[in-house]
């Protein structure tokens, strides 16, 4: 597929999703994360900027309610070598933004991005991460699966993150980008929420492992915040 097929398809695809979206009750704030079927495997100044006119910012941070919320283009950690300044600047604004949630005493601080930074612990590496994630009968050829550690953060940009995590005690992290259901928490304590997408799931090798007990399938989550600390979360299928 050329470049120019490729965004005309990226044009029609943003027409698409505005079209379904402006539908939504205007009460209702809807935040957009790009992932990298939006700006790439190995982001670029130009594709970033394609997303950002189109859809507006490609991070930003918002409060609600006593919450400080967080939302990253962690693309940039998966692989940032094709817009390596653009990574500093983002690494450098998300500590400065740790800061200033917590000198103003933010009662949860959320960080949202479309890479999970881990699915077990923070300090696994590709080398303890064996098990594949197979395709449902029908997607690509038949026995299609995808290596579990090609869905998450390279181990020395993830440590980049998770030292201003620790430190700012930040409470959660939630993404998606595996297509099936992980819950897990780091080593101090801070939850690694992944929630399957609404097209295609997966199944990982190790599954039960990691759902804690949550049904694959198409679904959303919930997420109830309390006080300091407080929060609880709730997977639902859409059939339910």
């Amino acid at each position: 597929m050329t470049g120019w097929e490729r965004s005309l398809i990226f044009e029609q695809q943003v027409k698409d999703f505005k079209r379904v979206w402006s539908r939504l009750d205007s009460d209702i704030a809807l935040v957009c994360l790009c992932g990298n079927h939006d700006v790439g495997n190995r982001p670029t100044k130009a594709s970033i900027e394609r997303w950002t006119s189109s859809l507006g910012d490609d991070y930003l941070s918002f409060w609600v309610n006593g919450t400080f919320n967080i939302a990253l283009n962690n693309c940039l950690f998966s692989n940032p070598s094709g817009a390596p300044e653009m990574f500093q600047e983002q690494l450098l604004w998300l500590e400065k933004r740790l800061i200033y949630a917590q000198e103003n005493k933010a009662t949860h601080i959320f960080v949202y991005t479309h890479f999970p930074w881990f699915l077990r612990h923070e300090n696994e590496t590709d080398e303890e991460v064996v098990t594949f994630s197979g395709a449902p009968p029908g997607w690509g050829p038949e026995g299609t699966s995808f290596p579990d550690n090609y869905f998450t953060i390279p181990f020395e940009e993830r440590q980049m993150a998770m030292l201003l995590f620790r430190k700012y005690n930040v409470t959660a992290c939630f993404s998606g980008h595996f297509h099936q259901n992980v819950v897990a928490k780091s080593s101090w304590g801070m939850d690694m929420i992944v929630t399957g997408a609404l097209s295609m799931t997966l199944s990982s090798g190790m599954a039960s492992e990691l759902s804690n007990g949550e049904i694959n399938g198409i679904g959303m989550r919930t997420v109830d915040v309390g006080e300091a600390g407080e929060f609880t979360h709730k997977w639902f299928l859409l059939d339910e």
